[in-house]
């Protein structure tokens, strides 16, 4: 948290003014004394886990890891089980999950900022806690089946600790869950291949969370439940709660496991994290916790510009950079040093060498676009004007930026690194202009995709009669439908009744029509006729949804086979040309709604003004060519992404 991240700094601040050499047991060890030192009047409980492995040496050292690195950690004080309780009692009440997430944003609303305060677990750690943990680490290193293949540095991030994760109670975690959630584990004995395998492992235990905490993913805006035992009864969470309840029980049951993240994705919005393991091969295999398994594809298609793993450890670079910037201009990901470097691990990565040359900051870093800014996900120390970022993932659009008075600055220009890393500069082209017609502001992702095909063999019908004998048929779809479509009538006279109708199985999906007068050039609208009722009887997806002017809302007929939708003008009417948008996920070009469209020049985006959409498409005249766009919908919406635009077609970023 930038709380936790300014108490850090001040004790860096605070501990650079005490002599380096300092009397006492341990004052060979810099960073051990520094830890000593900052733990004021908690430093003798420090020590006297020191002393009390004075005769074995190796578990001697890993007490002076997990003190040398405990300054920066942090843990809620004990105000915050006020929280936790009351949130227990609110689950008590066993409410529908959504009325659960409105009941948990609207408690955690009403406590106080100081129930959330933090303290650092340096000045109030216990030696019986440090002791517990390490003696039970131990065993689970070398007497365990699923942590021996573990190197010592790996056993010491992924099993040691003696919390899985920051802001975690200071309590019996370890003890609490050791022996839960492990159905299964023991018969791996039985299978010489499974025995010692990790892999299995984590599987068994999975599975076992998936029955028990039974995952169900819902964004909620209230501050993240760190304690395990009340995390675990929440019916709904992010990703980060279901790989932090993974971590903390396979760890309790001696099984290491890490988190991984992306502090941001590469070509859409927000971050994600996941667990990951070190089977017997060395070589990492990720997982959703509580989720996926490993070996299960995870996020395959995704594309990432870095991948971070948390680490118990100081990250002495990050380190650097946390004690350098100011606490305003540090970005969100770099506020603590607990992390490292793991993007080479997961895809074919770049060096990227940039010239500083608009920045005198000792620091500089790569952002990308997520959906409103530049979001910051890599730092470099600059030296003689040159800026060298290391493993940077490829197929990414990046901007170099500094940060200065808590504001992001462009550096330089924004490029395209290739997936075969190449560079490529996006600089407008002024005396190149362009027209550009836009049907989204948003790629078009899985869900989307898997529904896109519905529209395929729906028909435009009109009669004479309601129920459509004597049909003449006016356009049949052939192409799956990703964005609204114009279809021109040609005219065979008029008719009272029009419609949409799919004879396949797809429920008859299609998000809006409207029906253009040949007289009038202008909508016309009648009584909406069609199928009654809705698959499951949902009744916003029922007939009135094709008209509602909603993008977000669809038709999605009772009958798979035999639904249809459409109007009855109560006179014949001659239709000119037939709008529609297929079900989707709003981001394809609404009518009515208003359009900003920028590009990319002189540091900043540049308007190219705004439009009112009458149909599905959006067309600007005079339009600079290569360089990035951005689509902006200024009546609602928060899916935005940036792109360029390549033989008439938007490439998103």
């Amino acid at each position: 948290s930038s709380a936790a991240s300014d108490v850090y700094k001040r004790q860096t601040l605070y501990i650079l003014l005490i002599p380096l050499l300092l009397s006492g047991c341990f004052h060979s060890d810099m960073r051990l004394e520094k830890a000593l030192v900052l733990a004021k009047e908690n430093r003798q409980e420090l020590e006297k886990v020191l002393t009390f492995y004075k005769d074995d040496s190796l578990k001697l050292e890993a007490a002076k890891f997990l003190i040398r690195n405990m300054p920066g950690h942090y843990s809620y004080t004990e105000a915050i089980d006020t929280y936790y309780n009351a949130v227990e009692v609110l689950l008590d009440k066993r409410y529908p999950i959504k009325d659960t997430r409105d009941s948990l944003e609207k408690l955690s609303k009403s406590f106080d900022a100081s129930v959330f305060k933090t303290v650092p677990d340096v000045e109030v750690v216990k030696a019986e806690l440090l002791i517990a943990t390490i003696e039970e680490a131990f065993m689970h290193w070398n007497y365990g089946d699923w942590a021996t293949q573990l190197t010592y540095q790996d056993y010491c991030e992924l099993l040691l600790p003696y919390k899985s994760i920051e802001l975690q109670p200071l309590d019996n975690w370890r003890t609490l869950y050791l022996g839960h959630y492990n159905e299964g584990l023991d018969e791996l004995q039985y299978c010489d291949l499974y025995k010692n395998s990790i892999v299995r492992a984590v599987c068994e235990v999975n599975r076992n969370l998936r029955n028990g905490v039974q995952p169900y993913l819902l964004e909620y805006d209230a501050p993240m439940i760190h304690r395990l035992s009340t995390k675990m009864r929440i019916p709904f969470g992010v990703c980060d709660d279901y790989v932090q309840i993974a971590t903390s029980v396979m760890r309790s049951n001696g099984v290491p496991v890490a988190i991984d993240f992306t502090p941001q994705w590469a070509a859409r919005a927000s971050g994600h994290s996941w667990n990951v393991i070190l089977p017997n091969n060395g070589k990492c295999m990720p997982f959703s916790g509580v989720g996926s398994d490993p070996g299960e594809p995870h996020m395959p298609d995704e594309r990432m510009a870095k991948v971070y793993r948390q680490t118990y450890a100081i990250n002495p670079a990050v380190e650097e950079l946390v004690e350098s910037e100011k606490e305003e201009n540090l970005p969100k990901t770099f506020k603590t040093p607990f992390f490292k470097d793991v993007t080479s691990e997961y895809m074919h990565c770049s060096d990227i060498v940039l010239k500083i040359e608009k920045c005198k900051n000792k620091f500089v870093y790569l952002s990308v676009f997520n959906n409103r800014d530049w979001f910051p996900i890599a730092f470099s120390k600059t030296k003689n004007g040159k800026a060298v970022f290391k493993d940077m993932g490829r197929d990414v659009v990046y901007l170099p930026v500094s940060c200065e008075d808590g504001e992001t600055k462009p550096i330089g220009e924004p490029f395209l690194l290739t997936a075969r890393g190449e560079i490529k500069v996006l600089t407008p082209q002024m005396e190149k202009i362009q027209t550009v017609v836009l049907s989204r502001k948003y790629p078009l992702y899985k869900h989307v995709y898997e529904i896109s095909q519905r529209i395929v063999g729906g028909m435009f019908q009109a009669s004479d009669y309601v129920d459509f004998k004597d049909t003449v048929n006016f356009h049949r779809i052939e192409k799956w439908g990703t964005r609204g479509e114009e279809v021109e009538i040609r005219s065979r006279g008029a008719y009272r009744y029009w419609r949409f109708f799919n004879p396949r199985d797809s429920h008859c999906n299609v998000a809006e029509i409207a029906f253009i007068d040949r007289a009038t050039h202008q909508p016309v609208y009648g009584d909406i006729i069609g199928t009654e009722g809705s698959w499951q009887n949902n009744p916003a997806k029922c007939k009135e949804a094709a008209f509602d002017n909603d993008l977000l809302t669809a038709f999605d007929g009772s009958d798979g086979v035999q639904a249809w939708v459409g109007m009855d003008f109560g006179r014949p009417v001659d239709i000119e040309k037939i709008i529609y948008t297929p079900r989707g996920d709003g981001n394809t070009i609404e009518i009515g709604n208003e359009y900003e469209l920028f590009y990319w020049g002189n540091d900043q985006w540049n308007s190219l003004g705004k439009r009112v959409a009458t149909t599905v498409r959006l067309q600007y005249d005079n339009v600079p060519t290569g360089t990035l766009y951005w689509l902006r919908n200024l009546t609602k919406g928060k899916e935005e992404r940036v792109f360029e635009y390549k033989d008439g077609k938007q490439v998103f970023w």
